[in-house]
């Protein structure tokens, strides 16, 4: 039995798992009825599929460890995706291919670097892929696909670009509305679904007779949110996942603090963005949805300073479908709110290496300055 073979084992009784309670909410909501009925057979399917997986993943987990396992899937997972990932080279040695999804952002840089680290070390550096999503004009910073482009090639990694037609503006317009946090669609449509083809694409191009084992990593830390707190540094991606691929979620920074990962910027000489040396603390779309007002006033500036066409071409859109950006707020408001700032304190400008000397000090700054020199 492989560890491979245990893990495809957990990751169907984790999905067994989520049926049988997605079963169970909707017999409770249906009124009595043949709905009700219905749901009350498929119920009564899901308790049998995942009383059969349950004793399946039991014995795959003897034949690993000699031994049994008190607990439900998920907690069998947790427990073995700890040992698996407490060592790096390991892990990507055991890996078929790894995928590393950047933003191009700072905590996606670190993430890059210390896979791509990993990796040569292990000799493996010819399994990884570095991926990221473009979603589309007038949405990302200007040079953000060429910059993940230009951090994809320092380790001399294989990049590739996704984009969905239209981009975020296009699904706004088509829907007629913005997302919002509970919706992040430009998450899940232009992200997610429009990346779920490379993991096809990979899994065929190795062409093996096995179930092929994917790393998916990502720049995701636990000191960003109470959510991704919660978020396992190694976990199976059940969506990704099939029966001719297991794909592993790797939050390979999760336990970094910010000035952690700006300390690594500085001494790897990793390339960022300039929009973090104006202020912003994220590399995320020009306007975001999940984005405080102060950091949209703070990116409306920027826009103004760089001469970007962002803040009218966003406004307009606003007043064309007749939905605010935000609950109570609206981007024309922030828009007269930027202006006004900047008609008090004068346009925003900003310095090379401002955010390590904002966030590490002035001689941060010129050290980093110097290690970009060399490492570029």
């Amino acid at each position: 039995m492989s560890d491979t073979a245990l893990l495809d084992g957990l990751r169907l009784g984790i999905q067994s798992g989520q049926a049988v309670r997605t079963a169970r909410r909707a017999t409770r909501r249906e009124p009595p009825g043949p709905k009700q009925r219905a749901a009350h057979l498929r119920l009564r399917a899901a308790g049998r599929r995942v009383r059969h997986d349950e004793a399946a993943w039991r014995r795959a987990w003897h034949a690993v460890h000699g031994r049994r396992f008190r607990g439900s899937a998920g907690d069998a997972s947790t427990a073995f995706l700890a040992g698996l990932g407490a060592d790096p080279q390991a892990l990507i040695r055991r890996a078929d291919a790894v995928l590393v999804h950047t933003s191009a952002g700072k905590d996606s840089v670190v993430a890059l670097h210390r896979t791509a680290m990993a990796a040569k070390a292990a000799g493996c550096l010819d399994k990884v892929v570095v991926v990221h999503a473009d979603l589309g004009p007038d949405t990302e910073w200007p040079g953000v696909r060429e910059l993940a482009q230009r951090q994809a090639e320092r380790y001399g990694l294989r990049f590739v670009v996704v984009a969905a037609a239209g981009g975020f503006l296009g699904m706004v317009e088509a829907r007629g509305m913005f997302p919002d946090a509970a919706r992040r669609l430009c998450t899940s449509r232009l992200k997610r679904d429009e990346t779920a083809p490379i993991y096809t694409q990979i899994t065929s191009a190795l062409g093996l007779d096995s179930q092929a084992l994917l790393l998916s990593v990502y720049g995701v830390r636990g000191g960003e949110s109470r959510t991704r707190a919660l978020k396992p540094v190694l976990g199976i991606d059940t969506r990704a996942s099939s029966g001719r691929r297991l794909v592993l979620t790797w939050n390979i920074i999760h336990g970094l603090s910010s000035d952690e990962v700006w300390q690594e910027i500085r001494d790897q000489g990793l390339e960022y963005h300039p929009v973090y040396d104006c202020g912003l603390d994220r590399l995320s779309c020009v306007y975001c949805v999940i984005a405080p007002e102060a950091a949209l006033i703070l990116a409306t500036r920027a826009c103004f300073a760089l001469g970007l066409t962002a803040p009218q071409v966003y406004t307009d859109l606003e007043r064309r479908i007749g939905h605010t950006f935000k609950p109570g707020i609206t981007l024309g408001g922030i828009v007269a709110a930027a202006r006004m700032i900047d008609a008090l304190d004068g346009p925003l400008t900003w310095q090379r290496g401002d955010a390590v000397r904002r966030h590490l000090g002035a001689d941060a700054a010129e050290q980093w300055l110097h290690n970009l020199a060399l490492a570029t």
